[in-house]
């Protein structure tokens, strides 16, 4: 049986009192005794000066422990400083649990790994798995493996080589081009709408574009270096809709419904270019690229969007209107 030594007195101490003591959460010099008592069934019992002892050195060591009243003015102790705020490991929490290329045993498991970022009590208290209902159900296994090796090659400034895939109508995977690799210089990761995007530039093309990383396959890493070229991501990213790419082009649409506002500034910002015409309608300018995205978002505002200019986006905005009539009639 291995020798109990005071490091392992005080190392099990200090465990004791970061899993089960918080802002809510106390523990007299008896009841830590007890819990190291339990964790060493054959040591000797300590004293409460040797605890007091160790406390004390936790707190020159920045390990701080708070002294509370309890009942009948017994002192309590507690250790409350934690890396996180319990408000910031929720929110890591929600932010898993909502990302679709997460499986749900991924996120089970760094689930568990944050709720030992702090005590026992608040990690009760963080989001289950079991809450979050997933649209999908095909999450490929390798995609964590190659957003940790798109970060690398961003900072490296290393260019990469992938295949790229969809699904099909029998729900089968199949690569574009015939499984030829893709040719790209990384710039940046986004996550948008549960799902992370890679944003940089063909080897072969000018200009900006994106691909989602759930669709790569055989992602590697090339000695190839390059110079990245200056882009304004922010406002490539409020170009994009739904991160499907077009063709740049100024649009002028007429919204009505004031409410509809706060939708434009969540996806344009607030130096977004809009006009007021009256209490309920206004129009947004703004540079888009139009494309199969563009005109999806646009269906979605309904009778509440329409396309002032140019006249091009709005006649095909027309047809597809009209297509959706036949359809309905």
């Amino acid at each position: 049986m291995a020798e109990i030594t005071n490091t392992t007195k005080v190392l099990e101490l200090k465990k004791i009192l970061f899993e089960e003591t918080d802002e809510d959460h106390f523990l007299s010099i008896a009841e830590l005794i007890e819990k190291l008592q339990k964790s060493f069934p054959e040591m000797e019992k300590l004293d409460q000066k040797a605890i007091k002892r160790y406390m004390e050195s936790f707190n020159d060591v920045g390990f701080d422990i708070i002294q509370g009243k309890a009942k009948y003015g017994k002192n309590v102790y507690s250790h409350q400083d934690r890396l996180f705020e319990t408000y910031e490991l929720r929110m890591l929490a929600d932010a898993i649990l909502s990302a679709r290329f997460v499986t749900e045993d991924q996120a089970a498991r760094i689930i568990q790994k944050l709720k030992q970022l702090t005590s026992k009590h608040i990690a009760k208290t963080l989001p289950s798995p079991i809450k979050y209902n997933k649209s999908m159900n095909h999450i490929y296994s390798l995609t964590k493996v190659y957003i940790d090796a798109i970060h690398h090659a961003i900072q490296e400034q290393k260019t990469i080589a992938f295949k790229y895939g969809l699904f099909n109508l029998e729900k089968t995977f199949e690569l574009n081009r015939e499984g030829r690799e893709y040719i790209y210089r990384p710039y940046e990761l986004i996550w948008d709408r549960g799902y992370y995007y890679l944003v940089g530039e063909k080897d072969n093309k000018e200009g900006l574009s994106n691909y989602r990383v759930d669709r790569m396959r055989d992602v590697v890493i090339l000695d190839q270096t390059f110079k990245r070229k200056e882009f304004n991501m922010d406002e490539y990213l409020h170009s994009t809709f739904q991160m499907f790419t077009g063709k740049g082009e100024w649009v002028e649409i007429q919204f009505t419904g004031k409410y509809l506002i706060n939708a434009m500034i969540d996806k344009f910002g607030l130096d977004a270019d809009i006009k007021k015409i009256d209490e309920d309608t206004f129009i947004l300018k703004t540079k888009a690229l139009v494309g199969e995205g563009f005109y999806n978002w646009l269906r979605g505002w309904g009778s509440c969007a329409k396309v002032l200019s140019p006249l091009s986006v709005a006649g095909k905005m027309k047809e597809e209107i009209e297509k959706m009539n036949k359809i309905y009639s």
